[in-house]
């Protein structure tokens, strides 16, 4: 049930918008000036998210780590720690991602995609608020 309520919780973050403009898309105007999807050089690196979180019976704390690289893929590390398990679960997911006015469209490999709003706090570069919930970079 672990596995299944943390990937529901994560998928209802996400605010797919399939009528929207699809920076993956190669006839899509807002794309990178170079030819190919956009890409801000403000996300590059790592960005960690740590959230706790009360479920029937149980305390958890999930730890999010986004990787982007300047290839145009990246990474998402989940990792879930139950007090009632004790055992840390871990999923992986490797994507490709583009940006484009605000809004970041990420392709998972195999699994489709999903498109993120994104901004900086505070116009840190360190703050990274993605979907809703904020991130600090990696050292």
């Amino acid at each position: 049930m672990g596995v299944a309520l943390s990937l529901l919780l994560i998928l209802s973050g996400c605010s797919g918008d399939a009528d929207g403009p699809d920076p993956f898309d190669p006839g899509d105007d807002r794309r990178g000036t170079s030819g190919g999807p956009a890409l801000d050089g403000a996300l590059l690196g790592g960005w960690r998210n740590v959230i706790i979180i009360e479920v029937p019976g149980d305390i958890q704390r999930w730890t999010t780590v986004w990787l982007f690289d300047a290839g145009r893929t990246c990474r998402q590390t989940v990792e879930t720690e139950s007090f009632a398990e004790v055992v840390p679960r871990i999923t992986e997911s490797d994507c490709t991602y583009a940006t484009a006015g605000g809004r970041i469209s990420i392709g998972y490999t195999g699994a489709g995609t999903v498109v993120f709003d994104y901004f900086f706090a505070a116009f840190s570069p360190d703050r990274l608020v993605l979907d809703g919930f904020e991130y600090a970079r990696l050292p």
